[in-house]
């Protein structure tokens, strides 16, 4: 019996060798980033592999958040179609983000009352606009049926947009225009929410939040992210000028 027991003994041991070696040469996870847009991109990378990673949704989380409250990290302004859920996109469990939802990926005054509440009050630094492809209402408001109970005041938020490409680019037609509308509404809601939220300006001047805009691809699972408006992208570079010169300074 002795002979099979150190057998045993030596196979187990050598077993045990091979976890603790297989464990240190198998890849490890790339950490997950500690800054707003890095996670967002991080997670939505995850979800575009089927490789998500388990959100907090535990016990202790929702007693986390109820006693001390929430601070989400991003505002996410998205489309309510059934298909574009911005929590699982971008991996992210409770508290995370303060997701404002419409048709069409609008925003009404209501809807900019609540970008206000989370930039103001939550302290949010991050305020993403996310459209999608192959979006019902974008291709509704370029075909220019007429619509019938409240929907004409969703398309009304859109049809600046159209109007302008149809002038710009006249030779659009079909689905490249409904591409073309797609990228540029996500545009016009960011310089809307700017131009239009005293409070979203008087944050965004102080370097306190920050603007990202993308199109998720249904089929994909990606989000493809837009460059920012002009208004915008400028701003960043001239706060990116001002740090250099403050660290040059010392």
């Amino acid at each position: 019996m002795k002979p099979l027991v150190k057998v045993l003994g030596a196979g187990l041991v050598a077993a045990g060798i091979g976890v603790v070696v297989g464990q240190q040469l198998a890849p490890k996870p790339n950490p997950i980033p500690a800054e707003p847009f890095d996670k967002l991109q991080y997670g939505n990378e995850l979800f575009a592999k089927g490789k998500l990673l388990p959100p907090k949704v535990d016990e202790m989380t929702r007693y986390q958040l109820e006693t001390e409250g929430q601070r989400p990290f991003a505002v996410v302004v998205a489309c309510s179609d059934s298909r574009v859920p911005p929590e699982l996109i971008f991996n992210q469990g409770l508290g995370n983000l303060f997701v404002v939802r419409t048709a069409g990926n609008i925003v009404n005054k209501e809807n900019l009352a609540s970008i206000e509440y989370a930039v103001e009050h939550l302290k949010a630094s991050l305020i993403v606009v996310l459209g999608h492809t192959h979006c019902e209402i974008i291709e509704v408001a370029v075909s220019g049926k007429p619509l019938e109970g409240h929907l004409p005041s969703v398309v009304a938020h859109i049809e600046p947009v159209i109007r302008q490409l149809r002038q710009t680019h006249p030779h659009l037609k079909g689905d490249a225009l409904k591409k073309r509308v797609t990228h540029e509404h996500v545009r016009y809601t960011m310089r809307g929410i700017l131009e239009r939220s005293a409070l979203v300006r008087k944050h965004f001047e102080a370097g306190k939040v920050h603007f990202a805009g993308g199109v998720y691809h249904l089929r994909e699972g990606k989000v493809e992210w837009l460059k920012l408006p002009e208004e915008i992208e400028s701003s960043k570079h001239e706060e990116n000028s001002d740090k250099e010169s403050l660290h040059a300074g010392h």
